[in-house]
């Protein structure tokens, strides 16, 4: 039908629009549904629709498509406002909506100057958590397309956004975790996208109304993970680096938390996989790769968020804790410092004891096993 597109005439008087600026757009992007009605009409994009390109800072790639109005309107700009807009705003109700809408509808066009101006000279202080206007899950309109991929040098990447309608933050927009894609020029935290969109889960969650929700934070942020991505260390762990991005399920379900205590190749291995290796004692590595419920995962000894070194004092796994974490409920009650000092060279140092130790070496020269 539309062999032709990319040379069609601009089918309105009051935009500069032609399909063939638009080539590189999938049909789909911009026209979610049939455009063709049956009363004869066309159904035309929205300007929700025009925003999920027009105006975002897509990263290191910069602003995708102009975000002034005079580029696509032709009717000036003091005329582009909507039915519903006045020039004296003191006596109409505004405050409500502009908090339900502000990044959602106004944002689109106006910045804060718009409102301050006015506030300002009124002596009232408001202003919304963020100025920057949030298109909401309208990435999707290029990233829920399966033929987004891009060629690299260890081959194809796809691009492709997929697990939301599962995913545990169904309801959490794309510029929320991802930062460095907005709609205003605040300067990221890094130059690494992946490490600003795990740095962002701190930004919900240190004001989360529950304390389940706030404590991963302030633990996270005494960790060792903190500490070097703090000292610029970037392939150190985010949240999202052990919690996934956008398949983060919830954990409120007996079978969820199963799947999660089974993770420990995914969440840990990833980066410490010499450790997972040598994690292969009878009791614990052993069982625990074997899918035993009750073996510990990684994050059960060396927790999960406050994650510190050995040699740290505070660290679970420090010699003089040891026994304390080794007699956590469900494990060796009683356990002391003693205890532990002995149980933890096993755990993952099998293979050496085995070497060193006279009666392990017997043992395994009788069962064969290493």
């Amino acid at each position: 039908c539309h062999g032709n597109i990319a040379k069609t005439k601009n089918y309105s008087s009051a935009i500069k629009f032609q399909h063939g600026y638009h080539q590189l757009v999938a049909c789909s992007s911009c026209h979610p549904r049939f455009p063709h009605r049956a009363d004869t009409t066309i159904e035309r994009p929205t300007m929700q629709g025009c925003f999920d390109c027009h105006g975002v800072r897509h990263g290191p790639m910069g602003l995708i498509a102009s975000d002034k109005c005079e580029a696509c309107h032709l009717t000036e700009r003091d005329r582009l406002r909507p039915a519903f807009h006045t020039f004296g705003w003191e006596g109409k109700e505004h405050v409500v909506p502009a908090e339900r809408e502000f990044n959602t509808k106004c944002a689109m066009c106006h910045k804060p100057a718009s409102c301050t101006e006015c506030h300002d000279k009124l002596g009232i202080q408001w202003a919304p958590k963020s100025w920057a206007y949030d298109s909401g899950d309208g990435c999707q309109a290029c990233h829920a397309s399966q033929t987004l991929t891009k060629e690299s040098g260890t081959g194809i990447k796809s691009f492709t956004v997929a697990g939301l309608d599962d995913s545990a933050h169904q309801d959490v927009t794309c510029q929320q975790c991802h930062i460095d894609y907005r709609y205003d020029d605040q300067k990221a935290p890094t130059q690494v996208w992946s490490v600003n969109a795990g740095i962002a889960c701190a930004e919900c969650h240190k004001d989360a109304k529950k304390e389940k929700d706030r404590e991963p934070v302030a633990l996270y942020d005494m960790s060792i993970h903190a500490d070097k991505i703090r000292s610029g260390d970037y392939k150190s762990a985010t949240c999202a680096s052990c919690h996934g991005g956008h398949y983060i399920f919830r954990l409120d379900t007996e079978s969820a938390k199963s799947r999660l205590h089974q993770a420990s190749y995914r969440v840990c291995a990833r980066c410490h996989d010499e450790k997972y290796a040598s994690y292969n004692d009878y009791y614990h590595g052993k069982a625990y790769k074997a899918g035993a419920p009750d073996a510990p995962a990684c994050w059960d000894c060396h927790e999960s968020h406050d994650i510190l070194p050995s040699s740290d004092p505070s660290s679970s796994v420090n010699p003089a804790n040891v026994g304390e974490t080794c007699g956590q409920k469900g494990c060796h009650k009683g356990s002391n410092e003693q205890f532990g000092a002995g149980a933890a060279e096993l755990i993952h140092q099998k293979e050496k004891a085995a070497q060193e130790n006279p009666i392990l070496k017997l043992i395994a020269n009788i069962t064969g096993q290493q």
